[in-house]
């Protein structure tokens, strides 16, 4: 492609970027910030919103907003055209030029409590080409936690948990199902909008949650029926002090969370293997769990609560 031609999309789309309001309090976590940082509000000159945000590569555009960036490009992309298509540069909002920029899928997943259910919706992209103003990488997949309705949560409430992994050698193929997920620089990660602060008074609740690891592997399922961890996490916190209990599973694969400590600033840990935080007064959480046998057994979680009761 002419470089003119690339500089013109480029200033389209920095054109029609539409303003979003700032989330309150944007925070995560990160298995290796040296692959996928977070916890920093997106200012990607192109996918801003000082929103949540993910800069992958440590590349110098900065951190792209998650729901204006890979979710929104991807989920045009197959409502136009359906679930493994190809993301154009004007599923983006740019010119539509002739570049094969991903492929993309996307999924839904629920735990139930047999009255509520916790609901969650996961993007995938396989990249394909790179953009001179995007990041390189091989796979990212992005789970966010939805409504009652299934409906992702809105912006500047937003809760997103995943793993991203570098590109593979060669040219990357423009129909495959692999991630790269098997990668030993496969990283985990999560992040939310409006993350507590300062704990509610008093959490008894139950919190339905899944957990997302190498989609696109043969334990991980394929991007459009990826095979996730699931379960429920009970949350006990008052005086100051609190816990979590619980495991979240697939198959004979177990996480548990017993010893996991939650902070007054709303965030929870082992010290060890867990670490994670609480959004929206309590209401949902996302964290990651580390192995020690290495990144291709660590899992990013999120989850939302499906009972009991949180008092601010």
């Amino acid at each position: 492609m002419k470089k003119s031609t690339l500089a013109l999309a480029i200033s389209v789309l920095i054109g029609s970027g539409a303003a979003l309001a700032a989330s309150p309090n944007v925070k995560g976590g990160t298995s290796d910030s040296s692959r996928v940082a977070v916890g920093t509000p997106s200012n990607h000159s192109m996918f801003g919103g000082e929103n949540s945000g993910v800069k992958l590569n440590n590349s110098d555009g900065g951190f792209i907003d998650l729901s204006g960036g890979p979710i929104k490009g991807s989920n045009n992309a197959i409502a136009a055209r359906g679930n493994g298509t190809i993301l154009k540069p004007a599923d983006m909002g740019m010119p539509a030029l002739p570049i094969n920029v991903a492929q993309v899928w996307k999924d839904t997943a629920s735990v139930s409590d047999c009255s509520n259910d916790a609901n969650f919706a996961i993007n995938s992209v396989r990249q394909i080409t790179t953009l001179s103003f995007a990041p390189q990488f091989g796979g990212l997949v992005v789970g966010q936690v939805a409504d009652a309705s299934g409906t992702p949560l809105a912006v500047e409430s937003g809760v997103y948990f995943g793993e991203w992994a570098p590109r593979a050698a060669g040219t990357p193929p423009l129909n495959s199902t692999d991630l790269n997920m098997a990668s030993a620089d496969r990283t985990v990660w999560y992040v939310g909008d409006n993350a507590v602060t300062a704990m509610p008074t008093t959490v008894n609740a139950t919190y339905g949650v899944i957990g997302i690891n190498g989609v696109g592997t043969a334990a991980g399922g394929t991007p459009d029926n990826p095979n996730l961890y699931t379960g429920q996490l009970t949350a006990n916190y008052g005086a100051g002090t609190g816990s979590i209990t619980g495991t979240i599973d697939r198959g004979s694969n177990s996480i548990s969370f017993a010893g996991t400590n939650i902070n007054s600033n709303g965030a929870f840990s082992n010290n060890s293997t867990i670490n994670g935080h609480f959004y929206n007064g309590a209401n949902e959480l996302a964290g990651i769990y580390t192995s020690a046998a290495g990144a291709t057994d660590d899992v990013a979680f999120g989850g939302s609560k499906i009972s009991g009761t949180i008092t601010p």
